[in-house]
């Protein structure tokens, strides 16, 4: 998936409205314009082609491409983010040529070869996380430290790959090993196990003790059995730290019911008693 290899460099970003009737004169990029549209609607004319950008839409004008923008009847506004593919020193240059000037051929980053963008607009769901991200790439940017700048750098990368993602692409197919062990490690984790025992409530999700085991092994590295022990292994160590709890009572409070036993599990965890783990 070539939106793996991107680490896209920021150059400069705005957003505003944008007046009834205003036009932007024909121009030329240095770089990539990621244009979206936040409420309103104008036309956008690329090259020998034109496209209404309304509401919820998005594009990206690639550098080197005449294009003209001109509003109707209505204010814009626009969320406007120029940027290059790849992260990386870039000479000083200005953000556009206006017709019937084109840019400097030396001073404009291509896309790499490997770079998919749409030729034309396409939606994004203007209520959605993108919205959120927007407002915090440009509060990162505004605040104009390296830090907040490099932290907009990843914010811009997810908004890109929110933008670009194939959405069939977006879920993966759960596995089919993972769901069942997910399941008895939800389980685990609420404590939810009786007095029977671990196999007891193991055996109402209608597959075998066995195979759910190895299905948890294979995804946890661990069987069930072992996994719910380190638990209670943890939760021993948070109440033996505190001094006036005896290793009998931890014993018991974590869900062992022999303490020579959880002696046994502790030793071989830790490499010391739970005594000398208390008293440390």
């Amino acid at each position: 998936m070539w939106l793996d290899q991107i680490s896209p460099r920021l150059n400069t970003l705005w957003r505003g409205a944008w007046k009834p009737f205003a036009i932007e004169p024909a121009r030329s990029l240095y770089d990539h314009e990621l244009v979206l549209v936040l409420d309103g609607e104008f036309r956008l004319r690329m090259g020998s082609r034109e496209w209404e950008m309304r509401r919820g839409w998005y594009v990206v004008v690639p550098p080197d491409t005449v294009h003209v923008s001109f509003a109707g009847a209505r204010p814009v506004t626009r969320a406007c983010i120029h940027f290059d593919w790849t992260h990386g020193k870039v000479p000083a240059r200005p953000i556009c040529s206006y017709h019937p000037r084109r840019p400097a051929r030396r001073l404009i980053v291509p896309a790499p070869a490997f770079v998919q963008v749409p030729g034309r607009p396409a939606p994004f769901e203007a209520a959605g996380p993108l919205s959120a991200l927007l407002e915090t790439l440009f509060f990162q940017w505004q605040s104009g430290d390296r830090f907040h700048r490099a932290l907009a750098r990843t914010t811009f990368q997810e908004i890109l790959l929110r933008l670009l993602w194939p959405g069939s692409r977006r879920r993966a197919a759960p596995s089919r090993l993972a769901g069942p062990a997910y399941a008895v490690k939800e389980i685990l984790d609420a404590g939810d196990v009786p007095a029977g025992g671990l196999r007891t409530r193991l055996a109402s999700r209608g597959q075998s003790y066995g195979h759910l085991c190895r299905l948890f092994r294979h995804q946890f590295g661990l069987t069930p059995g072992e996994y719910l022990t380190a638990r209670r292994l943890e939760k021993a160590k948070t109440l033996l730290r505190n001094s006036g709890t005896t290793v009998a009572e931890a014993a018991y409070a974590a869900g062992f019911r022999d303490p020579g036993y959880f002696a046994r599990c502790f030793r071989r965890q830790n490499g010391i008693s739970p005594r000398e783990f208390r008293n440390s």
